[in-house]
């Protein structure tokens, strides 16, 4: 029933399993095969019975043994309770597999998620990542914990109990081996239709999370445009789409136990009928009928439920093939090999030598891109949306290759350059202050390790965050959220900036920096940023003109490419582009 795709995932997941792990595995499937044969065993042994008792019987109630009896008795009961405990055990060293094998996982999507390059984040949904790291993780431990060791379970005892088939009456067991080909032939089939189902269920479900997260997180200005019909609207479009997919999957598989118990009766009614013949023929003892009986039954409880493990099992495989989507994603190209940069040395002199670059294939944005930033410099980067200002920083910090041409940093080509080297000497400051859950200090501290209180007060003076830190409960040890904080918009930027200060980068990237505050806040942020930016080469992305006019350069960018350099005044008596732009943002 497993086709190459199902096989290849079942090998990739085992693989995660640690080869100390490995004889767990292999001990637990050994001790279901056992446990399974005792119990297949047993039915054997009952057909003893009987015809111990027949022959008591037809004897004339002579030479009748009791201890014989007892000790048969003792001895079913015993393969009985073995084959249930042997399960148990199984089941736990499975559970305890599962665990390390999702540990693993969810540890190496996390590891990938920081090898990606930018643009697979950039285009996948943050809902259908998290979806795989949550609900597609919980789905493949249960096919590890339990679906798995019961399917293999299940497949055990119908092989084991057709081997004592053919060990009674091999005539009799002929009807099996028409009958159960052609059940795994039909359930083959009918799964096979349900794994895409299952796919698309798994993917709906990941844009259902990303859908769901965009409304909890824009609610209000969902509300303030009146958009919440529009909302439900879109929700209902992919709701639909995840209900389609569950209904043909449920459709498809529900098939497997009707077409599976039919079948499976069939074979019984034939046995029976056969069975009772050979009695009277004298072929066969009514012991060893029980016997087959009992086999006949043991088969449909198996049947019964690798056809209901069949929905789980396809559901599970739809889920870890999604996360190893994950992982075969391309990673950035390792550079190990390439050059450190002594980060204390840079001098912060940046180059950009004819750059080519486009976010698609043969599709350009920039075109022989060229500028020129001496050590200290402060370079401005203004123009009309998708001009490709924030596009020229992603370059710079080597987000995304050129495709032509060559950056340098204090004459260095930066793709001779350890990516991690090379943004060590970068500090960013984008228009969203970021700020997760921790203390005001643990926020300040990242990015350095073993970053001391005394740096961390220093860096906090500077820009001027100490004032509200001080009025604050807890101080630098109060806690804080990007949720749940009563700071400020400027608040939380200044803790950004004194972030930023404290890994003395030599090379400062603005993006927007200021754009989301009030004309008060802007300025006391500014005038924290324009400390920061002292004896640092500097880049500035921003669309208020009059906060870049003592920038050293102003670079005009239109289309992806350079349309005009220099510095306001300059600008301004050029009267090409940016002085256009800057009456009319004056006007």
């Amino acid at each position: 029933m497993a086709n190459d795709s199902t096989i290849t995932i079942l090998k990739r997941l085992l693989a995660n399993i640690s080869f100390k792990d490995r004889n767990k595995f292999l001990f637990a499937i050994i001790i279901v095969a056992i446990g399974n044969f005792a119990i297949a065993y047993a039915p054997k042994m009952a057909g003893n019975i009987i015809d111990f008792l027949s022959a008591y019987v037809q004897n004339g109630y002579q030479f009748f043994d009791m201890n014989y009896l007892i000790f048969m008795i003792l001895v079913i009961a015993a393969l009985y309770i073995f084959g249930n405990i042997a399960t148990i055990v199984s089941n736990k060293i499975m559970l305890d597999l599962s665990r390390d094998v999702s540990f693993k996982l969810r540890r190496r999507i996390v590891k990938k998620l920081n090898k990606v390059p930018i643009n697979y984040l950039d285009v996948t949904p943050s809902g259908d990542i998290l979806a795989r790291l949550t609900n597609d993780m919980i789905t493949v431990e249960r096919l590890l914990e339990t679906d798995l060791i019961n399917l293999i379970a299940q497949f055990l005892v119908i092989v084991l109990v057709f081997i004592m088939m053919l060990v009674v009456n091999m005539k009799l067991a002929l009807i099996y081996l028409v009958a159960l080909p052609v059940q795994f032939l039909l359930m083959k089939f009918i799964t096979s239709k349900t794994r895409n189902q299952f796919k698309q269920q798994q993917s709906a479900v990941g844009e259902l999370n990303g859908f769901m997260a965009d409304i909890f997180n824009n609610h209000t200005l969902i509300k303030s445009y009146n958009m919440e019909n529009k909302s439900i609207e879109t929700f209902d479009e992919i709701n639909k789409k995840f209900y389609k997919s569950y209904l043909l999957s449920k459709f498809f598989s529900g098939f497997i136990l009707p077409v599976s118990l039919i079948i499976n009766n069939v074979a019984y009614i034939c046995l029976s009928i056969f069975g009772a013949f050979l009695i009277i023929t004298g072929d066969f003892t009514i012991g060893g009928f029980l016997s087959f009986l009992l086999y006949g039954q043991m088969l449909t409880a198996p049947l019964t439920a690798i056809a209901n493990a069949m929905y789980l099992v396809q559901s599970d495989f739809s889920s870890a093939e999604r996360v190893f989507e994950v992982l075969d994603v391309d990673e950035e190209e390792n550079d190990d090999i390439k050059k450190d940069l002594d980060v204390d040395k840079v001098n912060g002199g940046i180059t950009f030598v004819d750059v080519d670059f486009g976010y698609v294939p043969k599709k350009q944005l920039f075109h022989e891109v060229s500028l020129d930033a001496k050590p200290g410099m402060v370079m401005a980067i203004v123009g009309p949306s998708g001009a490709g200002k924030t596009t020229l920083i992603n370059l710079l910090m080597r987000f995304y290759d050129i495709d032509g041409g060559k950056i340098l940093i204090d004459s260095e080509n930066i793709e001779d350059l350890k990516r991690t080297e090379l943004r060590k000497a970068f500090g960013m400051v984008l228009q969203d202050s970021w700020i997760f859950d921790g203390t005001i200090a643990e926020n300040i501290a990242y990015g350095k390790e073993n970053a001391t209180m005394e740096e961390i007060v220093k860096v906090a003076k500077f820009v001027g965050c100490d004032t509200f830190i001080d009025t604050l409960p807890d101080g630098y040890d109060t806690f804080i959220s990007e949720e749940n904080s009563s700071l400020s918009v400027g608040e939380k930027q200044l803790l950004v900036l004194a972030r930023t200060i404290l890994d003395n980068p030599k090379i400062l990237i603005l993006d927007e920096a200021t754009s989301q505050m009030d004309t008060r806040t802007e300025a006391m942020v500014t005038r924290a940023m324009e400390k920061l930016m002292k004896d640092r080469t500097t880049f500035i992305i921003a669309h208020r003109l009059f906060t870049i006019k003592n920038a050293d350069k102003i670079i005009f960018m239109k289309d992806g490419d350079i349309k005009e350099v220099g510095s306001h005044d300059e600008l301004l008596k050029l009267n090409g582009l940016y002085a256009e732009m800057y009456r009319n943002a004056s006007s």
